[in-house]
């Protein structure tokens, strides 16, 4: 269900128009075209075309088109809104899903690490740690103030962090937080026990589709055909330079073995001529 369009953000661009990880696809394209392209031993190598300003916006980016993908999906009952502004010096809230079940404010979480484990609010990551949960809460804390100032009622709004990476330990569901991999995304959003009428569920997408309801936002400074294709040519430099790092390290292997098979053979060679 999506209501109808509302008034404009800057650069005649309405909140329904903009689209998952609109914001750190830009950032990431834009931080890409400051970075001198690669020698050609440094292709060779496999050496990443990421810097180090794009490279958590380009996680970041992947994560929210993933999550943005598994959200479009859930059906004609629930109404999802992308990259919205909050008033939290700048802050975007990465997508707004309403229907039969609540309103959550989802935050997404995509670490680079293979395991990490959910301790208390901070989500331990490699040798450093995130507080998304804290983030998560305080974004749905400001979606609900800027819902509730719009409406003649309150509207709750629920933190859903969302953890894109599929070795994720520790899920786990509180009066005011969800933590959730991204492969159970849609059963715990289409599966949760309602809690707002049709008619509930319309009328808070009406105030989430207004400008008005939502800080100004700066105009977006490239167009979505460009996003998707700009960010196409990253990734797939990307992966060529994985693809690179993931031969060189078999050719590593398979030498490492032969000098091992080598050394041994003249091990025994020299134990059996003794």
């Amino acid at each position: 269900m999506h209501a109808g369009q509302g008034a404009s953000l800057p650069g005649s661009r309405s909140l329904r128009e903009r689209i998952a990880g609109q914001s750190a696809m830009s950032d990431v394209v834009l931080a890409q075209s400051a970075v001198p392209p690669r020698g050609r031993v440094a292709r060779i190598l496999g050496l990443s075309p990421l810097s180090a300003q794009s490279r958590m916006s380009y996680n970041g980016a992947l994560g929210e088109l993933l999550v943005g993908d598994v959200l479009e999906n859930l059906g004609g009952n629930w109404d999802i809104l992308h990259d919205l502004p909050l008033a939290l010096s700048g802050a975007l809230l990465d997508h707004l899903v309403i229907g039969p079940a609540g309103v959550f404010a989802v935050h997404v979480s995509n670490p680079t690490d293979n395991d990490f484990i959910l301790v208390s609010d901070r989500l331990p990551v490699g040798h450093e740690a995130y507080d998304h949960l804290s983030a998560a809460r305080a974004q749905a804390a400001a979606a609900a103030a800027l819902l509730s100032a719009a409406s003649p009622s309150p509207v709750i709004v629920r933190a859903l962090l969302v953890v894109v990476e599929k070795r994720f330990l520790g899920a786990r569901v509180a009066a005011d937080a969800v933590v959730i991999p991204l492969n159970d995304l849609e059963r715990f959003v289409t599966g949760a026990a309602r809690t707002l009428t049709g008619a509930e569920v319309a009328r808070i997408s009406d105030l989430a589709d207004l400008a008005t309801t939502w800080p100004d936002a700066p105009a977006p400074r490239l167009d979505v055909q460009s996003l998707h294709r700009q960010l196409a040519v990253v990734r797939a430099e990307v992966r060529a330079a994985l693809l690179h790092r993931v031969l060189w390290g078999t050719l590593g292997i398979a030498l490492l073995y032969l000098a091992v098979w080598i050394l041994v053979a003249r091990a025994v060679s020299v134990i059996i001529s003794g």
